[in-house]
């Protein structure tokens, strides 16, 4: 093995163990300071290095070292090279749902069927399938139109009545087949002006 300072994962090695002991790099908030720690076979002194690159193997070009639960020490059972791409889906902050009780990457579901993440996620709070999350011919969720809205309009499923008041009932919403809802009410007042306004020409 060369010098640890010449082998290519000693900086990342030496980089894992700054996150988690030294108070002064940035990167400790969100490691050391959350209770992270480096395994003791990684930080015994004088052989850490050897084990750690004899536990992670060759860096595949493009990727860096990942841990699978972002809570979770840096140890040979929970961590792994990943690419720039994994880490970010594994980030605290990445999005997921529970459908039939098992969890996914919201961003990985949308993706693979054609919808935005958003979609997903919202579909998630109704759906008891996952059929039916990812069913595209399903444009308003099953609930009905008291929810509403458009199967991809988050903030439009929870409005009740349309912009002029109108409550959205069975009796009084048509849904278009791009799964968008209008107030029959409405339409009938607009059509009645159109055909004052055609009845005088």
């Amino acid at each position: 093995m060369p010098f640890k300072n010449q082998h290519n994962l000693y900086g990342v090695w030496k980089g894992m163990i700054a996150r988690c002991y030294r108070p002064n790099v940035k990167a400790y908030k969100d490691y050391g300071a959350r209770g992270i720690i480096v395994c003791e076979r990684w930080r015994v002194k004088g052989q850490g290095f050897k084990n750690f690159c004899q536990d992670m193997g060759e860096r595949p070009l493009g990727h860096s070292l990942e841990r699978n639960d972002n809570n979770g020490n840096y140890e040979p059972s929970n961590c792994r090279w990943a690419t720039q791409k994994e880490q970010m889906r594994n980030q605290r902050c990445t999005r997921r749902i529970t459908v039939e009780g098992v969890e996914y990457v919201a961003v990985d579901i949308a993706e693979k069927y054609g919808f935005k993440t958003d979609t997903i996620v919202t579909r998630a709070e109704f759906c008891k399938t996952f059929d039916e999350l990812v069913d595209k011919s399903r444009r308003v969720f099953t609930e009905g139109l008291k929810l509403g809205g458009k199967a991809s309009g988050a903030k439009k499923q929870m409005l009740t009545h349309c912009k002029n008041g109108h409550e959205y009932t069975n009796e009084n919403t048509r849904v278009t087949k791009e799964g968008w809802r209008r107030c029959k009410i409405c339409h009938a007042i607009n059509q009645s002006k159109i055909n004052k306004r055609n009845a005088y020409r």
